[in-house]
């Protein structure tokens, strides 16, 4: 039997690698890169050379027009930008009958209520995927190293410099650092303390290299409010979760430069008889660098010449608690490869967001592979997802689970 699996917004920055890994590691029939950008798309495909895939424009700003793309598929990764989700959501409910994984992250509430409508459609959904999924994983073997859990700190070390970037990057990071959102919480004691202030919750992490010992703070990412959905959390019966994360200097500077000028809660600025709005007049500008260094498909080695280390992702879990009948803790770093891209000529961030792409394949396979079965729309936590499995999947792919710390076994301590 034939499959088909259709990736809406193929061709981005954050969906390339998941194409490719596709190619790499799928026996899909048929791959369907969908976007609006044939430049970027064709040249992926290009540099794929696999009869199996194709481009398809889309119009993502008409759910008709989706749905015509997904009509005839049974499998889709939605890559697309978060302004677009409830015209994925409308065509994949009209078409049915569809298996899938979402990038998105935002508006949990209002994506989860649609879960029965889904399932009685016959879709199956995996919300909140790409990265998230690398994170929840890090912290259920963090979790399972112990009797009993205190804390589970999530940490997202992003280090790349300020104009190594894409507008969806842009906007991502510009958001969790205003100070009019509400979104940046901590689980305690059963409940989630939300709106908390743009750089608190302060406390230095040691990351592998090239990030090392930096300074952290809490960011609007929402493990403190699904990761208490996962068994193990509440096995374990943990007490507080948190995630924080870390940027270049240049992209702190950026953000502090933008809180000391209240130039989030200014509406807009007169200059030169002109209205503008500074925090959009600086993103773009910074989104403008991005697409113009985002322009070049280089070797590997050439792209990002003026720092002696690569830009990248690293995901990590500092896990606190009681194992072997006293205090320790769990540390566990995750790392993605380089070059991904076989050393094929690639743009930065292409290459960059492998950390993205590649387990929005990897979830993909493990549902049409009969791994995670549920239907309706539901999240990492919630999937049944076998974390050491996934792993074992992520590691065959290049990346690197790095046990930092773990707890002392009971034996050792009787002999100390």
């Amino acid at each position: 039997m034939s499959s088909k699996t259709v990736v809406l917004g193929g061709s981005g920055a954050m969906t390339s690698a998941c194409v490719y890994d596709l190619y790499k590691t799928s026996d899909f029939d048929e791959v369907v890169v969908a976007d609006a950008d044939e430049a970027g798309a064709t040249r992926l495909i290009e540099l794929i050379d696999d009869d199996r895939f194709r481009y398809e424009p889309v119009d993502a700003t008409d759910s008709s027009d989706i749905e015509r793309v997904l009509s005839d598929a049974d499998y889709v990764v939605n890559g697309l930008p978060y302004q677009f989700e409830d015209n994925v959501l409308d065509a994949m409910e009209a078409v049915g009958g569809l298996t899938g994984v979402d990038l998105n992250a935002f508006d949990f509430e209002s994506v989860l209520d649609r879960s029965d409508a889904f399932a009685e459609a016959g879709n199956s959904l995996w919300f909140a995927n790409g990265g998230l999924v690398s994170t929840i994983a890090l912290g259920m073997v963090a979790c399972d190293e112990f009797d009993s859990v205190d804390t589970v700190n999530f940490y997202w070390g992003m280090w790349r410099l300020l104009t190594q970037t894409t507008p969806g990057l842009t906007d991502t990071v510009t958001y969790e650092h205003d100070p009019t959102v509400d979104e940046r919480a901590k689980w305690v004691d059963g409940e989630v303390h939300d709106d908390l202030p743009a750089f608190s919750e302060a406390r230095t992490f040691e990351f592998p290299e090239p990030i090392g010992t930096v300074d952290t703070y809490v960011i609007s990412h929402p493990e403190p409010i699904t990761f208490p959905k996962a068994p193990i959390a509440q096995e374990k019966d943990v007490t507080e979760i948190i995630t924080r994360g870390a940027w270049h200097d240049e992209w702190k500077e950026y953000q502090r430069t933008l809180h000391a000028a209240n130039a989030f809660t200014t509406d807009s600025v007169a200059v030169d008889e002109n209205t503008v709005d500074p925090v959009a007049v600086l993103q773009q500008q910074i989104k403008n660098e991005g697409l113009a260094t985002e322009a070049e498909w280089k070797p590997p080695a050439e792209l990002s010449p003026t720092t002696d280390w690569t830009p990248q992702t690293i995901l990590s879990a500092d896990v606190t608690g009681t194992a072997h009948g006293h205090t320790d803790r769990a540390t566990i770093h995750f790392e993605q490869p380089f070059p991904f891209f076989d050393g094929h000529d690639i743009t930065l961030m292409r290459e960059y967001g492998c950390y993205v792409g590649v387990p929005l394949s990897v979830s993909l396979q493990l549902m049409a592979d009969g791994d995670v079965t549920e239907d309706g729309i539901f999240i990492t936590e919630t999937s049944g997802l076998d974390a050491a499995h996934y792993f074992e999947q992520m590691e065959a792919r290049g990346f690197d689970l790095v046990h930092d710390t773990v707890p002392t076994p009971a034996q050792s301590l009787q002999q100390d």
